[in-house]
């Protein structure tokens, strides 16, 4: 190789689509590798999962729920948090959105999410 690197076998896997699981355990060994399945995870993205299913979401949903919850929007502006739901909130489904296409029951709990955030903090003030 021209640039001296090379591929760490006891990191990797090796996944067969259609293939015979016999040949696959022998490339296995023969690589030095795990075999792996689908669905798996690269860069916390699903790999091989069904979009469809709410359950595949939910990892998303979560992480947003930890984000909002570990701000608190109590002494954050109405600005403040406009620019955290454009900066950080939208960049997650985004990057999922990179991959799959997002059902319409999950836009929906993304958008409840990010409204209650937005106007949470409002509504809740005592005057």
């Amino acid at each position: 190789m021209v640039s001296g690197l090379k591929v760490n076998f006891h990191k990797s896997c090796l996944i067969g689509v259609n293939v015979d699981p016999v040949f696959m355990e022998m490339a296995c060994t023969f690589l030095n590798c795990r075999q792996g399945s689908l669905p798996f995870m690269y860069l916390d993205l699903p790999v091989g999962a069904n979009p469809r299913k709410k359950e595949m979401w939910e990892p998303m949903v979560e992480q947003l729920r930890r984000r909002l919850h570990s701000w608190g929007n109590r002494y954050i502006s109405l600005g403040g948090r406009v620019v955290l739901l454009n900066a950080m909130l939208n960049s997650i489904p985004i990057f999922y959105l990179s991959l799959f296409k997002m059902p319409a029951k999950v836009v929906k709990m993304v958008v409840a999410l990010q409204r209650n955030f937005l106007w949470g903090g409002v509504m809740g003030r005592k005057r």
